[in-house]
């Protein structure tokens, strides 16, 4: 099945203080058997003032002067995404996300701001919510955080591109795969 992977970079953790600065989209082919990605874009966004908390900048290693430079209006990248989603076939598809709640709170302030609503209505899927469950369960060491970055680690996987929207988006993927064999 095909699915719609989806991460934001941001200022901060307020999505009404704070911007989204990027956001990572993949198209993947995911299940127990198989994980291909299929399409990837990244989208990087402007803004007259990021209000940005340094804390924020210094994790995902975003320097606002250069990012400015090539980024665009969220009115603009809307459409980018809009234009990814229709072009891969994935308005109705799955969308996977670790802890998606946060990234879904950043998309509708970017949509608002874009004035743009996002074409985007499949099932929402986040592996931190899975990965939650099988701590509950006991079938994971429950003294393991939550983060993407202790989950890949725990499966292997490299996480070596964390903090980025769209490296973000990949380790996800990867992520679900694995998660997909544990339930």
């Amino acid at each position: 099945m095909r699915h719609l992977v989806i991460d934001c970079e941001t200022s901060g953790l307020s999505h009404q203080l704070n911007k989204v600065l990027t956001v990572g989209l993949v198209s993947a082919e995911i299940n127990k058997n198989k994980l291909k990605i299929i399409d990837t874009h990244h989208v990087k966004v402007k803004h007259d003032n990021y209000n940005a908390n340094p804390f924020a900048l210094k994790i995902n290693k975003i320097n606002l002067e250069e990012h400015h430079k090539t980024a665009i209006y969220p009115k603009f990248a809307c459409r980018r995404i809009n234009d990814f989603i229709r072009n891969n076939s994935l308005s109705n598809s799955p969308i996977l996300g670790h802890n998606l709640g946060f990234d879904f709170r950043f998309l509708n302030s970017l949509s608002m701001q874009g004035k743009t609503t996002l074409k985007m209505s499949g099932s929402p899927i986040d592996t931190m919510a899975i990965w939650r469950g099988l701590k509950s369960s006991g079938h994971v060491p429950f003294y393991l955080r939550s983060s993407l970055r202790e989950v890949s680690e725990f499966f292997k996987i490299d996480n070596s591109n964390a903090h980025d929207a769209l490296g973000d988006c990949i380790i996800t993927a990867k992520v679900y795969h694995k998660l997909l064999g544990w339930i």
